[in-house]
């Protein structure tokens, strides 16, 4: 039987970075203590211990959950109106370490500078990460792969791509972006949809112009606990979107956990678990806030490392508390390269002129940069578990043909004239002067 664990959030990469910090719950009309529910209160008692993330790879993981917190506040404005977002800081953060290793001079330095770490740490610690982060379960697993696609007949250092796959855990595909436009794109579609288990089926339509592309994928499943959801409510719950509009359904029961809910500036929060202890916190607005308003970084730190206290030794107290919330999805699909440019100072490789990736590929003559950062999200809560799934793919390009103004003229041949008509290798056919048409 494998041993349960729980990991502590202060240290490790939450499932919070993991699966997405999701913005928009609403406040219920009841606090649901009237549902019927069986609680064995002995087993909610024997909490498992938490495991702290190793001193190996500590620093990358404190980097990787301060860009979590960061990334996902700054989704929230470029993320559809009105609508549920989730996204993947984690993928954003493995393909910038992709991209880390490609580059060189202020361009490697401003990508290190978002990551908050140091080409020193990455380099030590990133293989301990990532292996860390890819588990199997019983009914689920979560599982990252990072991969790096290059046009046909580009020039590649073989260190590059040696460091890539060794040390980020990173193959090499080649396809023929020019000339077969259509099958490289589509084996890049089908490569992310088996990496994702279906979740994401997307074209990504990467242009005759596409140079390289770094990916990286992320699928997670897992069922809940026993002290997740047990089933639905019996009766409705109303929940207030944020137009101001209500509908009301059946929510989710979850189970009771030995905590105390965390009380923040506008916010209240608390968590449900699933089976291999990845945590779904929920952080609900107090009246007079809105989700937006509460969906900060600061607070989505202090969630993640709030100790939930559930134990009052001095007056021999215990607390437990429970979620009930709706089942929903929650997606993103969109160009995350504005946000890391002014959020996170990553300038230069988005730069034509300045993007330095000359350790990884080179176009003798020609300038390589990122012109988009893609990122897919899709997230899903229902009464089995949690399902979710994303991509990050930087897109590398070449130089464009150049602009040119543009003249317009017209040649009207209106006297006398001389001609000669020439074959397809300029030899000379037929020639001579027209003086009269008559």
């Amino acid at each position: 039987m494998k041993e349960k664990t729980r990991r502590k959030s202060a240290l490790a990469l939450t499932a919070a970075l993991a699966l997405s910090l999701l913005a928009g719950c609403g406040t219920p009309s009841s606090d649901g203590r009237g549902e019927s529910f069986v609680s064995d209160s002995s087993g909610a008692e024997e909490q498992t211990a938490y495991v702290r993330v190793p001193e190996m790879f500590s620093s990358l993981s404190e980097g990787a959950a301060d860009f979590a917190f960061d990334f996902s506040e700054g989704a929230k404005s470029i993320a559809k109106e009105g609508e549920n977002f989730a996204v993947s800081p984690l993928s954003v953060y493995m393909a910038l370490s992709l991209a880390a290793e490609c580059a060189a001079g202020n361009t490697k330095e401003e990508i290190l500078s978002a990551m908050g770490v140091s080409y020193e740490t990455l380099t030590a610690e990133f293989g301990d990460l990532y292996r860390s982060l890819n588990v199997g379960f019983d009914e689920g697993e979560l599982s990252l792969t990072n991969s790096v696609w290059v046009n046909e007949g580009e020039q590649v250092f073989d260190e590059r791509i040696t460091a890539l796959k060794d040390s980020y855990f990173c193959p090499l595909y080649t396809a023929d972006f020019i000339s077969d436009n259509e099958n490289a794109n589509r084996a890049v579609r089908e490569f992310v949809k088996e990496q994702t288990n279906g979740l994401i089926d997307k074209d990504f339509q990467l242009d005759t112009e596409t140079v390289f592309a770094l990916i990286n994928t992320l699928y997670f499943k897992d069922v809940w606990s026993a002290y997740g959801p047990i089933g639905r409510t019996e009766e409705e719950y109303a929940f207030a979107a944020a137009d101001g509009s209500t509908r009301r359904s059946q929510f989710l029961v979850g189970g009771y956990s030995l905590g105390r809910m965390y009380e923040g500036e506008g916010f209240t929060s608390f968590y449900s678990e699933t089976e291999n202890g990845y945590r779904l916190h929920f952080l609900l607005p107090a009246d007079g806030y809105t989700a937006e308003d509460i969906f900060k970084a600061e607070n989505l730190k202090a969630v993640s490392e709030a100790d939930y206290g559930g134990t009052d030794e001095e007056n021999k107290i215990r607390y437990y508390t429970r979620c009930i919330f709706p089942e929903f999805s929650a997606s993103f699909d969109g160009d995350v390269k504005g946000l890391l440019q002014e959020g996170f100072g990553v300038g230069d490789f988005f730069d034509r002129y300045k993007c330095d990736v000359t350790p990884f590929i080179v176009r003798p003559g020609e300038n390589v940069y990122c012109e988009r950062v893609v990122h897919v999200t899709q997230f899903n809560v229902d009464e089995e578990g949690i399902e979710g799934a994303a991509v990050t793919v930087e897109v590398g390009a070449g130089d464009s043909a150049p602009e040119y103004e543009e003249i317009y003229s017209t040649l009207v041949v209106n006297r006398s004239f001389g001609f000669f008509l020439s074959d397809p290798n300029d030899v000379t056919l037929f020639s001579g002067i027209v003086r009269d048409i008559s």
